[in-house]
């Protein structure tokens, strides 16, 4: 029966980062193939039992990296999370961090609309009582300030006939409140909630054998808030 070690997700991040940067070096200046001559011949066993290890080692870290990866991915697919009033698996979340965007889209375009309306809707008001004040200086002359009856008929007819109103079907700025809240607040606490559920939650991979160099944990620092799409 294999054996197997239990880490955190933490711990997994920690050593898959250690495990990418060992295997995208790995293969560097390796050479497994060599041209023998008379004058400088190759010993063959001995580039055989380097190539091999070389080989192996190169297919170990690789194994090790894919396990670890699996452990973590379905562990995320699996451990709930809450941030805020969001509630879902680690998975969801950090996907979640990348989908928001849109949402903070939508927010930036709800603000610059309503701000767009409610100048527009301003400057019209004002063209509208500069066009209210030459068309009472033209009916009543100096005479505008002492006929107050025909002053308010006057101004009630116009403004009905010119009403002008800001349409906002959708209450934008109550939704533009609320959505601003919804991220600010997912936003706010969703590293600190993932790195937590990180550092409890465990995972089980297979033993690793000697040939890997693997991080040791009881020196791995706790990262910053996980960025990883893991």
């Amino acid at each position: 029966m294999s054996q197997t070690q239990k880490m955190s997700i933490t711990q997994g991040l920690a050593e898959l980062k250690l495990l990418d940067k060992r295997i995208k070096t790995h293969l560097t200046h390796l050479r497994w193939a060599e041209v023998s001559t008379e004058g400088n011949r190759v010993d063959v066993e001995k580039l055989k039992a380097r190539a091999t290890a070389e080989y192996q080692s190169y297919l170990d870290l690789v194994k090790r990296r894919d396990s670890i990866k699996r452990a973590v991915v379905l562990m995320n697919a699996s451990t709930r999370v809450k941030v805020g009033d969001w509630e879902g698996t680690i998975a969801e979340a950090i996907e979640h961090k990348s989908s928001i965007d849109y949402k903070r889209r939508l927010l930036d375009t709800m603000k610059s609309q309503l701000q767009e309306s409610r100048a527009k809707f301003e400057q019209t008001k004002s063209q509208l009582d500069s066009r209210l004040e030459r068309l009472l200086q033209s009916e009543l002359g100096k005479d505008v300030k002492t006929n107050p009856d025909t002053l308010a008929a006057l101004t009630n007819t116009f403004r009905t006939n010119n009403k002008v109103d800001l349409v906002d079907p959708l209450d934008l700025a109550t939704k533009i409140a609320d959505l601003e809240e919804e991220i600010n607040s997912f936003e706010t606490n969703v590293d600190w909630v993932l790195s937590e559920a990180n550092g409890k939650t465990t995972i089980e991979v297979p033993f690793c054998s000697s040939k890997v160099v693997m991080p040791s944990y009881n020196n791995v620092e706790t990262p910053a808030p996980v960025q990883s799409d893991w």
